[in-house]
């Protein structure tokens, strides 16, 4: 599929979605309440969702472009990974 036919398909199910008040965050994939996500519409049509919780970790920046809308999206604070040793397994002998 490529980026266009993806964006087309997304926006026909967001489209859908809005309808029955539930929207996929474009960043996280989570499905959410209307009132908890923030919409970006562009002629009559759902071009963007972002829910609040992705909305309340990052910095968003929508600008419009001749082909559409670019948005851009910055961590408001460094990911801390933490990770575990391994332990290690002994198989069968």
């Amino acid at each position: 599929m490529t980026p266009a036919q993806f964006q087309r398909a997304w926006v026909l199910q967001a489209q859908a979605d809005a309808e029955r008040g539930v929207l996929e965050c474009r960043m996280c994939r989570r499905r959410g309440p209307l009132e908890e996500t923030t919409t970006l519409w562009r002629n009559g049509l759902l071009v963007f969702a972002l829910c609040d919780r992705c909305a309340a970790s990052h910095e968003v920046v929508f600008s419009p472009t001749q082909a559409g809308v670019e948005v851009r999206a910055r961590r408001r604070s460094p990911v801390e990974l933490v990770t575990q040793e391994v332990p290690l397994v002994h198989g069968p002998r």
